[in-house]
């Protein structure tokens, strides 16, 4: 695709939301799994995105959810949480892609956006939680300007044992 059709295709979009009122003849159609939408209005298109910017946060934080619930010997019941929010992390990813399956670019940068905002968030809550366990490891005192001796399970990622992490899946 050229970059004059690409321009020309975020121009027609662009005239599109400008020149949107409640009557149009065209409106776009959200289809989610059981249920679709016809978007008419400013109010219907800001409801639909806050909505799937809610959901690319939800699934995010559900792939850290999953990601917390570690397996141990002895303890077989830990799988179905695991398996559980799992399940809701799949229906939630396959609402998105059917959201964005319209080919509507706007819908698009919002669940992207969803998903971006998500891993914001997890990551600044990992975070946290890394410099908890330091301090923790450290004898809990405030470290200063000293240099922090990390435990080896936080220094060297390598050192650990291979595990399956949920928040490197994609969404579609």
């Amino acid at each position: 695709m050229s970059a004059s059709a690409l321009l020309g295709s975020f121009h027609e979009a662009h005239l599109r939301l400008v020149t949107r009122t409640n009557h149009e003849l065209n409106p776009i159609y959200m289809t989610l799994i059981f249920k679709a939408y016809y978007l008419r209005t400013t109010s219907d298109f800001a409801l639909a995105y806050f909505f799937l910017i809610f959901l690319g946060v939800v699934e995010r934080l559900g792939a850290l959810g999953v990601d917390s619930i570690r397996d141990k010997p002895g303890q077989p019941w830990r799988i179905f949480p695991r398996v559980c929010i799992y399940y809701v992390m799949t229906i939630i990813r396959y609402v998105l892609m059917m959201a964005i399956m319209n080919g509507y670019v706007p819908m698009l940068l919002v669940v992207c956006f969803g998903l971006a905002l998500g891993q914001i968030i997890v990551e600044g809550i990992r975070y946290f939680l890394m410099v908890r366990a330091i301090k923790k490891a450290n004898g809990g005192g405030a470290a200063g300007f000293a240099p922090l001796k990390t435990p080896d399970s936080l220094a060297d990622p390598y050192r650990q044992q291979h595990q399956t992490t949920h928040l490197s899946e994609s969404c579609c």
